[in-house]
């Protein structure tokens, strides 16, 4: 009986692992589906399990659907496309101002110093963020805002609306330059977009600051753009880290906060990586109070079986 050469072995192996792949593994998952998971862990409730992933699930970063459903006004926002890639979004109205005021008083006395994540840990380090925040309660308001950052976004499957959280910026208050995502998407998850919302308005400075994105045409010579835009030349530093600055009047940079009104932004691309146009700051408040609302959306990819 011929023996086979080593080369042959590996050769027939080499073959055969793409078969198994494309045609013996979709044909026995068919054969014998995996039993589907329900959504909520029948040990525990309030933790429940993502039936793509399996992964589980924290009620207390993530807005999880239990059952409530809120009773919402009609959404008069407007929109006004920034940019295409990535998808950029100034929102006219996204709160009307009895929301934004209800969220101010439901935050009042909440507050605690804003922390930053480094990747390991989480610290405060004011050189870097120097604002409050606080985690607001998952009333009938916020529950209607949830609905409402999920239905501007199509309703995408498999997203989730991250727990809501107020930043306060007094004088001096501000954030450098950074990213909400963190690039981790193929390892289980990421923010795939950041809702920044105005709750309060009176102030001066605590604009946001896109340095890598070019303004849209006619932003220049008091355009129409410039109801919403920072178009004038923007210099602006603090004392304790000057990467925020910039001299560049085609960056994308808005105005004054207007109360209710807000800016939306994708961080990721299809393919799950960050968009690096996304590098965004609080620049300083200079006069007053800054009152904003993180609204950030968390993708969970389906796990492969």
């Amino acid at each position: 009986m011929p023996q086979l050469s080593f080369s042959t072995l590996l050769s027939s192996i080499f073959y055969l692992i793409p078969l198994y792949l494309f045609v013996f593994a979709p044909l026995l998952r068919t054969l014998s589906p995996q039993p589907t998971t329900n959504i909520f862990d029948p040990d525990d409730a309030s933790i429940p399990l993502d039936p793509d992933t399996d992964i589980s699930l924290d009620p207390e970063i993530l807005s999880l659907p239990d059952g409530i459903i809120p009773s919402c006004p009609e959404d008069n926002y407007r929109v006004h496309l920034l940019s295409k890639e990535p998808l950029v979004i100034y929102i006219e109205d996204f709160l009307s101002t009895a929301e934004a005021d209800h969220l101010l008083e439901m935050s009042s006395t909440n507050y605690t110093p804003s922390i930053i994540y480094n990747g390991v840990t989480t610290k405060i380090d004011p050189s870097t963020r120097l604002s409050d925040r606080a985690l607001l309660p998952r009333d009938n308001t916020v529950r209607c805002l949830e609905a409402r950052a999920s239905a501007f976004q199509g309703w995408k499957p498999h997203l989730y609306i991250e727990r809501m959280w107020a930043q306060r910026y007094n004088v001096s208050g501000h954030y450098a330059h950074h990213f909400d995502w963190a690039g981790s998407a193929a390892r289980g998850g990421d923010r795939l977009s950041t809702f920044m919302v105005y709750l309060d308005d009176d102030c001066e400075g605590g604009g946001t600051n896109f340095p890598r994105l070019r303004m849209p045409r006619g932003a220049a010579g008091g355009g129409e753009w410039c109801r919403f835009l920072e178009c004038a030349d923007i210099t602006t530093t603090t004392a304790t880290n000057s990467s925020m600055k910039t001299g560049d009047q085609n960056v994308i940079g808005d105005g004054a906060p207007v109360k209710g009104n807000a800016i939306f932004w994708e961080n990721l691309r299809a393919d799950g990586s960050g968009y690096p146009e996304t590098w965004h700051a609080s620049f300083p408040v200079t006069r007053g109070l800054k009152v904003g609302l993180n609204i950030w959306s968390w993708y969970q990819p389906p796990r492969r079986r």
